[in-house]
């Protein structure tokens, strides 16, 4: 009498299945729902599955360490390496991720000797997390009372801005309300929340989908050691901090930058905006976002020997320039030291002016060409990205190191800033800096550092870049 091959033991039937590639595996899964039942319920089948989708191959050789513990260990690796639905930080040589819609947020010391994330428990669902170690000691976290994803917006869901103490995991003592309500418009569901610090300064970006799939953001600014709400900006957000006491953002329906104090009424309206160079006639700009680093005044927090200058630090505008001719896309970096906007501020009397391109950037501002998949990083007076030549540049827009080049190789110093800069004649600016670029178009990253290859002779050399 012939034998079913699902009427043979489990154990048997494991061990058949173990043979089985991914896509045979897959389809019993699918097809049968005693196949399905031992696959589940068996460890070696779960790692196997896990194995053959990550690509890796088994080491048999490996320390003592059995099935279970290294399918745990793939699911951990696929975790952390699974970045879309995260949002992560570091400051003060402290890393933080938390994925979205959860209540855990982990962190880790990269000065510990032992890669073990941290833990802390959250009494809510994680939207977003900011970090000011140095400044603050300060951990800010934007909660939900439950996930958002993508099931429909409950009117009951309540938001909220906590203040935690880094080194303590408690209720920061300077915070006179560690946690804070966040009002919602309406009954739309936020769709992103972004968070930026500096001193006593807060402030929050929400952004919400209407029924065309339309952005609208608002910012909020509160300041987080008296918990009072300061500032209230509607069709406003990528916001970030020039001073304690002044921010600058993008408004949404103009693509203006706004700058805006808190000392000021909102309804009084920004105290400038500034307008960009227009594109060309068949084109459209559009800023996608605004950094800056580091984000605050250091304080006695900090453990570091030293810091770059807060007053003295750049500002990055990344901004995309769209062709409908020739239906292209560019990336441009705006590079500004942050003293030079702030003295844009006017007068009383002059309060609400609007100031064109040529009467505020060519001097005090930089363009930068960006490949348009990269993301730029500014860290005081540097801006590292990836040129439109794809390799690595490394821009220092310290004036001091300018002016010394200056003396040295000023045929060198102008075909690298030609090279790296805009040559679109609107938007010709004059601030001067000096670019590093790496080597080669390509380079190799392994799981410590990014290395550039170049050949010399024969012989390899490395180049390792560290950024802030």
């Amino acid at each position: 009498m012939a034998i079913h091959l699902l009427d043979l033991p489990p154990e048997l039937l494991i061990l058949i299945l173990s043979s089985f590639d991914l896509l045979t595996l897959t389809s019993c899964l699918a097809t049968n729902r005693r196949v399905k039942s031992i696959i589940d319920g068996s460890t070696l089948l779960q790692y196997r599955l896990a194995a053959q989708a990550a690509c890796i191959e088994d080491n048999p050789w490996s320390p003592d360490i059995d099935i279970a513990q290294k399918l745990l260990a793939l699911q951990k690796q696929q975790n952390i390496n699974d970045l879309d639905n995260c949002v992560y930080t570091l400051s003060g040589n402290v890393f933080a991720v938390a994925d979205l819609d959860t209540r855990v947020f982990r962190w880790i010391s990269l000065a510990a000797t032992e890669l073990v994330l941290q833990r802390l428990e959250l009494p809510g669902y994680i939207q977003n997390i900011t970090l000011a170690i140095s400044e603050e000691d300060l951990l800010v976290v934007a909660l939900s009372s439950k996930p958002l994803g993508n099931q429909p917006f409950a009117s009951d869901v309540v938001f909220e801005l906590r203040f935690y103490q880094m080194s303590t995991q408690s209720a920061h003592p300077m915070a006179r309300e560690p946690v804070i309500h966040i009002p919602i418009l309406g009954t739309r569901c936020p769709h992103m929340f972004e968070c930026a610090t500096c001193g006593s300064k807060c402030a929050l970006v929400i952004t919400y989908f209407d029924v065309d799939d339309e952005p609208q953001s608002r910012t909020l600014v509160y300041d987080w050691k008296l918990g009072g709400l300061l500032k209230s900006l509607d069709n406003s957000s990528t916001t970030v901090f020039l001073s304690p006491d002044v921010i600058l953002s993008r408004r949404d329906d103009t693509e203006t930058f706004e700058m805006w104090t808190m000392s000021e009424v909102t309804a009084a309206g920004p105290n400038v905006s500034l307008l960009l160079s227009p594109p060309a006639e068949d084109g459209i700009y559009h800023i996608t976002s605004i950094s800056s680093e580091p984000g605050g005044n250091e304080s006695s927090a900090s453990q570091e020997p030293f810091h770059p200058s807060f007053a003295d630090s750049n500002v990055a505008f990344k901004i995309d320039v769209f062709s409908f001719t020739n239906n292209s896309e560019k990336r441009l970096v705006l590079v500004i030291p942050r003293r030079a906007l702030l003295q844009l501020l006017p007068s009383v009397a002059d309060r609400g002016k609007v100031l064109l391109w040529k009467e505020w950037g060519p001097p005090i501002a930089q363009w930068l060409n960006e490949d348009p998949k990269s993301f730029p990083k500014i860290y005081g007076q540097y801006c590292a990205f990836v040129g439109s030549s794809g390799r690595i540049q490394l821009a220092n827009f310290n004036p001091h190191a300018f002016k010394k080049a200056l003396k040295t190789n000023i045929d060198d110093l102008k075909q690298r800033a030609i090279q790296a800069g805009s040559k679109n004649a609107e938007v010709r600016s004059n601030l001067g800096y000096l670019v590093a670029e790496s080597a080669q178009e390509t380079a190799i990253l392994d799981p410590d550092d990014l290395q550039d290859m170049p050949a010399h002779d024969n012989k390899k050399s490395i180049d390792i870049w560290y950024f802030g």
